[in-house]
């Protein structure tokens, strides 16, 4: 049924082809938004498994993340001298000296 005489009612229906560009587009769009990565920055904890078992002349350089709204507790991530970066817990005894002497320099 239509006010207007001649006009038909399927005119409202989109075309399929803008159907199967929306499906084509929905994942993309799905991922963009589930990527932290594209975002302003990282909000989950980077470091899900700590260690406390890595000597300190084996680790070239630390980085600590104060806990905030990305992760409940702050994160030491240390970077080996062979290259590989790992998570350290910042709750080993070590390891809260070694902040202690960076956080004094």
């Amino acid at each position: 049924m239509s006010l207007i005489a001649g006009t038909r009612a399927s005119r409202c229906r989109p075309s399929p082809r803008l159907l199967l560009l929306g499906l084509l587009l929905l994942p993309a769009l799905a991922l963009a938004q589930a990527d932290p990565e594209a975002g302003d920055g990282d909000l989950h904890c980077l470091c899900v498994k700590t260690t406390s078992g890595v000597h300190p002349k084996h680790i070239s350089s630390l980085e600590v993340i104060g806990a905030g709204l990305h992760c409940p507790s702050p994160q030491l991530i240390a970077t080996l001298k062979k290259g590989r970066k790992i998570c350290l817990d910042p709750q080993a005894p070590l390891y809260k000296r070694i902040i202690k002497k960076l956080l004094k320099t």
